[in-house]
């Protein structure tokens, strides 16, 4: 099987991580034996600039287990990755795909890949990343508002699925009322890279002048829809108790402007002493030196799908707090990895501080969390994302045991 995928870039003003995932299920769906290729307008993920290919016939033959895996990157302006430049050097190809897939909704490379499977009468699947939550729509409501009714609404309709990270996600694209032909496939991480740790005090070495105290985490950008003026407010509080507690944010600003603003947050609660801001750490081996170095976990954003900051935290055994709105937030509860808390600075500082005062229950929730990690990876969800692609290709109903309840079943087409 050939896939072809689209997505806009990595770029620097967007905290230069772009979609980290996609290229990771790319590889997925390698190891699994399908010929990928990876349209991107604009720059790479970083990390996967070696995998950038000069044209599609190198693309198909770079071999990531038994299929093929490779990048065509492409020149890109503008917020949205304006890139005519894959029509022609991508267009014929697609005529070869036995399918393709669209990543995200709002950009130019997920609008060429729309009209090239319509004019080559492809099949599509469509991801949507987290783009149709209630707060990411509205963000820009009034932009999205005209290009919906012109096209992204056609989009969506149109995809012979649907695949979501989460049941929250699937809630948020069955509300929209367009399209049942939703399936379930978490993310995945690498666990093999979480089998070896480095050695503790490295980050803190670098970073809190060698601080012993307890070490609070964020992984993860620096955006709106992560809510961090709650987990500083909260961090104030929890200072106030423990004011030999650190935090630390790791991730780019997206926008980059948000970094000012953040700043901003810090100094108006008090707390710039007892915080670092590190930038964006793409190399594992330092995002690992963070992980083994705290003792908490953070995550307060409105909304996650599949939060892989949150599984390489289990993984590497760091028991975590999260907003109760993120769609793993239940299952880290109920399998005793963390707590899920209400998204109020009283709730998380409360939350913080029970698990930061009892080094019994972290121990016994780190135990937990590293067991629960171990149930999600790449492998797995390649798996899943393939038999989701053949029943696609063959124009059969989705996998049963992906859809949520029997009317999420798509007849053969």
């Amino acid at each position: 099987m050939r896939i072809f995928n689209f997505v806009e870039g990595a770029w620097p003003r967007k905290g230069g991580v772009g979609i980290g995932c996609v290229p990771q299920i790319g590889m997925s769906l390698a190891r699994q034996g399908v010929q990928v290729v990876l349209v991107s307008g604009g720059p790479p993920t970083p990390g996967y600039e070696n995998l950038v290919q000069p044209d599609v016939l190198r693309a198909l033959g770079q071999e990531k287990g038994r299929g093929t895996f490779a990048i065509l990157s492409h020149w890109a302006w503008g917020r949205y990755a304006f890139a005519p430049g894959i029509f022609g050097r991508v267009g014929r190809a697609v005529a070869e795909a036995d399918i393709l897939a669209l990543h995200s909704l709002y950009s130019f490379p997920v609008l060429v890949a729309y009209t090239l499977a319509k004019l080559h009468r492809k099949p599509y699947v469509m991801w949507p990343h987290g783009v149709l939550s209630s707060f990411q729509r509205g963000v820009g409501r009034r932009k999205k508002w005209i290009y919906d009714r012109l096209i992204a609404r056609r989009i969506l309709k149109g995809a012979s699925a649907v695949i979501c990270t989460g049941e929250r996600e699937r809630e948020d694209v069955l509300s929209l009322q367009l399209t049942n032909k939703c399936v379930i496939i978490s993310h995945g991480i690498d666990l093999a890279a979480y089998a070896s740790l480095p050695e503790r005090g490295k980050f803190r070495a670098q970073y809190l002048g060698g601080s012993k105290g307890p070490l609070i985490l964020y992984l993860g950008r620096l955006a709106p829809l992560k809510n961090l003026e709650l987990l500083i407010r909260a961090m104030a509080e929890v200072v106030r108790f423990m004011p030999e507690s650190r935090l630390a944010l790791i991730g780019p600003a997206d926008p980059a402007s948000f970094a000012r603003t953040v700043s901003g947050w810090i100094e108006q609660y008090g707390i710039g002493p007892q915080t670092v801001l590190t930038g964006g750490i793409t190399n594992l081996a330092r995002k690992q030196e963070a992980l083994v170095d705290a003792d908490l976990f953070v995550m307060p954003s409105h909304a996650e799908n599949f939060c892989h900051a949150l599984f390489e935290a289990m993984a590497t055994g760091v028991p975590a707090v999260v907003s109760d709105s993120l769609s793993y937030a239940g299952e880290v509860a109920r399998q005793g990895a963390g707590l899920a808390a209400p998204r109020t600075p009283e709730h998380f500082a409360r939350a913080i501080l029970e698990m930061l005062h009892d080094p019994g229950l972290r121990a016994n929730m780190a135990a937990n969390a590293r067991r629960l990690a171990s149930h999600y990876s790449w492998d797995t969800a390649g798996e899943k994302i393939v038999r989701t692609l053949e029943s696609v290709v063959a124009q059969q109903s989705l996998p049963r045991d992906l859809a949520t309840a029997p009317e999420l079943l798509c007849a053969p087409q």
